[in-house]
């Protein structure tokens, strides 16, 4: 017996809960609840379904963490994800009053880490990224125009012929539909940040793409391809703040500086670049939290 019957409780229960079930949550949810199960199993807390967790359980996970130097936030995320198994098996008030509070991991920060990249940085870092691989610099480019996240950036090449298409026709408002890769496998319609320079950037990734069989990143899987993705920004220096990340920040920023420019009220503005990103209008508040909260008090008494 280990603390896998136990992940494979847990995982079981959280699947039967309400909320997001979205592949990326999915995954990232089970990996968590995998640390937990072997925490307890290796501390001695040799428990094998979710029915038998107790807030003592749950305490010393986070007090572990915290011991570990990760920051409240990070502690915060991991519990939800072990109240999301505890609502999958009806426990749902023990969960509510597993609070932050209750654990001592309140009053931690949803503000992102990263900044917005300003242009001239942006394009050091994409003269040192092309030198090692002219296809992930390709990836990057579209990323900052179109506010995409890293893979779907590198699958977007099956939508480049159909993007082109709406950004040169005149008869189009010229959004581009993302499709490949998205949270969820939501689809989402979004602008360019300047619509003369995303087809110029788009009619070079088809070109390119046509060069290496039909990929941005010459890589036979997605996940090869991810992982020469991050292999080659991270050997360029984009790191911590400076992560490929900071472009959505900088496709965010701009975005809400124009219309905020244009009058729009900053609820408008927030709901409307949250649907650009994939978040969906309902993040209005954590995207003028995340993204907006130096653009949209920039200027407000």
């Amino acid at each position: 017996m280990s603390h896998k019957s136990l992940t494979a409780d847990l995982c079981r229960a959280a699947r039967r809960s309400r909320g997001k079930q979205a592949n990326l949550t999915f995954t990232g949810r089970e990996k968590s609840l995998g640390r937990f199960a072997r925490f307890l199993w290796e501390s001695g807390f040799q428990i094998h379904t979710t029915g038998h967790i107790k807030a003592k359980h749950v305490k010393a996970w986070a007090a572990d963490m915290a011991a570990r130097g990760r920051t409240k936030r990070t502690i915060a995320n991991n519990v939800a994800h072990i109240r999301t198994a505890l609502e999958g098996i009806k426990r749902r008030p023990f969960a509510d009053w597993l609070s932050n509070a209750q654990l001592g991991i309140s009053g931690a920060s949803r503000a992102g880490t990263k900044r917005p990249m300003a242009r001239g940085v942006f394009e050091q870092y994409l003269a040192a990224v092309r030198r090692i691989d002219p296809g992930v610099a390709l990836v990057l480019e579209l990323e900052l125009e179109f506010g995409l996240r890293a893979e779907e950036a590198v699958r977007s090449v099956d939508s480049l012929a159909d993007w082109l298409w709406a950004l040169t026709n005149p008869v189009s408002d010229g959004f581009v539909t993302v499709i490949h890769g998205t949270k969820g496998g939501k689809t989402r319609r979004c602008p360019p940040l300047d619509r003369q320079r995303a087809a110029d950037t788009v009619s070079r990734a088809i070109e390119a793409s046509r060069g290496q069989r039909g990929k941005l990143v010459r890589k036979l899987d997605l996940k090869s391809a991810m992982c020469r993705y991050h292999y080659v920004v991270r050997s360029a220096g984009m790191v911590a703040e400076r992560a490929p990340h900071s472009l959505r920040y900088a496709y965010a920023t701009e975005h809400l500086q124009r219309m905020k420019a244009a009058g729009v009220t900053r609820r408008e503005a927030a709901a409307g670049v949250s649907t650009w990103l994939g978040h969906g209008d309902g993040r209005g508040k954590w995207v003028e939290q995340v993204y907006g909260r130096e653009t949209l008090a920039a200027g407000e008494a």
